[in-house]
């Protein structure tokens, strides 16, 4: 399926697999990126491979969201996002959250709640590290949830590629 004409569509699920969470299931899309995943302007185009996390009503509704954030420049540094329960969970790169000083952090979430207030349907936001504990992207256990996104990072390689010489 193309969910957005900005997007590459890698891998769609489009119902839930397996038991995890209420119907969790999730697509892996591509957008081509001008900034790295520090939001550093890159020289040449580059793409970002980053996972749509859904849960059972597969609300995609959350595009309308997405494409907000590419357009405003600032989902290069997102690994995942979804919508759960109205809360926009957009979980970001590892590296990303560490190396951020907190006011860079505190501006990004700053900037994803005025966009998320903005939408059709405002929802509140929630902005974390991939591998955080903070979220509620998907309704299990903090563990299975880690263990999901990571098994679904290496699987796609999830991030911006080729990966930037700056």
């Amino acid at each position: 399926m193309s969910y957005c004409p900005f997007f590459q569509t890698l891998h769609d699920e489009t119902r839930p697999v397996g038991n995890l969470g209420r119907g969790t299931h999730y697509s892996v899309l591509r957008a081509p990126v001008w900034h790295d995943e520090f939001m550093n302007r890159l020289d040449r185009c580059a793409f970002l491979d980053f996972a749509i996390i859904w849960d059972e009503d597969h609300d995609d509704r959350v595009i309308d969201a997405i494409m907000v954030l590419y357009i405003s420049g600032l989902l290069a540094p997102v690994r995942n996002i979804g919508e759960r329960k109205g809360t926009l969970s957009v979980l970001l790169a590892p590296d990303v959250v560490r190396s951020w000083d907190q006011e860079t952090l505190k501006q990004y979430r700053d900037d994803i709640n005025d966009i998320c207030q903005c939408l059709e349907d405002p929802w509140s936001a929630k902005v974390d590290s991939a591998d955080g504990h903070e979220h509620s992207i998907i309704h299990s256990s903090a563990e299975n949830v880690a263990t999901y996104l990571r098994n679904i990072d290496m699987l796609w390689e999830l991030g911006v590629k080729p990966k930037s010489s700056n």
